[in-house]
């Protein structure tokens, strides 16, 4: 328990600082753009660990197969997440996009059988306030689409809403396959059905990426998150899917530090209520599975 507790502390520093410098690395590329090239970087860096532990020999099983449409899932839900960007602002989107922690929870209580506490519920309750509080939540994709002077109408609530379906869903079914696939080989098939998803859909709503070495920026961005998802798996595996989704989520505390202390970005009351609610949701979650 307290190895899988360290995992995911070290998930959340990589994924934070991932967070962190994605939002001067995103400016100037479309959310399908930065989708894509974050979902190769990921993917060389899941296929670099997974050679590290495996040498590229992936069992061709059933739970293989599963692990990839699981990514196809997750892919999916990340081009939902594309679309709801066009109609609301970034901030908007990537604050909605935590409620997704919601379903997970739900899913792990009510299919794998995992306990119900007042400590646990709590914990993950004040982990999502904190998330839906924070005035401006940390980057998903580092854009800026434009859309913050629209009207918000009910497609884009509509696509939000399958987004936190899908994406919680996928989060759910990682544990279960976890029990026929070790962590980097779960990661790399995850990878490989979510870069899928992102090349096609790259290809089809466009533009093209543009050739200029900067380009390869935002895929060091998924390269660091696609290292830090080995982590999350390694703790996964020894904690409830319910805990480790919203622990996972201690991420924003290093974007939203980093941002403040780096970019100038002011703590408002609403902020530090924000961070003193995941702070103490962490903190009881922690303390629900010592």
């Amino acid at each position: 328990m307290i190895a899988a507790l360290i995992y995911l502390s070290a998930y959340a520093v990589i994924a934070g600082f991932a967070s962190f410098i994605e939002i001067p690395i995103g400016r100037g590329y479309t959310a399908f753009q930065l989708n894509g090239l974050i979902r190769i970087g990921g993917l060389a860096a899941a296929l670099l660990a997974l050679f590290a532990a495996h040498g590229l020999a992936v069992p061709m099983t059933s739970a293989s197969l599963a692990g990839v449409a699981i990514g196809v899932i997750a892919g999916v839900g990340s081009i939902c997440y594309c679309f709801a960007v066009s109609y609301m602002p970034i901030s908007t989107v990537a604050t909605l996009s935590n409620l997704y922690l919601v379903v997970t929870t739900v899913l792990g209580i009510a299919v794998l059988g995992e306990s119900v506490t007042a400590l646990k519920i709590t914990g993950i309750a004040a982990t999502v306030a904190g998330a839906l509080l924070l005035d401006a939540a940390p980057a998903r994709f580092g854009v800026h689409s434009g859309a913050g002077a629209k009207r918000v109408s009910a497609r884009p609530l509509v696509i939000m809403g399958a987004y936190i379906v899908i994406v919680g869903v996928s989060a759910f079914l990682e544990k279960p396959v976890l029990r026929y696939l070790d962590p980097t080989e779960l990661n790399a098939l995850l990878a490989l059905g979510m870069t899928a998803v992102a090349v096609i859909a790259l290809s089809l709503r466009g533009p093209g990426l543009p050739m200029r070495l900067r380009t390869v920026l935002p895929s060091v961005v998924g390269a660091m998150i696609g290292l830090a998802s080995v982590l999350y798996f390694l703790a996964l595996r020894g904690l409830p899917v319910s805990v480790a989704s919203a622990l996972s989520n201690a991420s924003v505390l290093i974007t939203v530090a980093l941002s403040t202390w780096f970019l100038g970005q002011r703590l408002t009351k609403q902020r530090g209520l924000a961070i003193g609610l995941t702070i103490l949701g962490v903190s009881l979650l922690t303390i629900s599975v010592a």
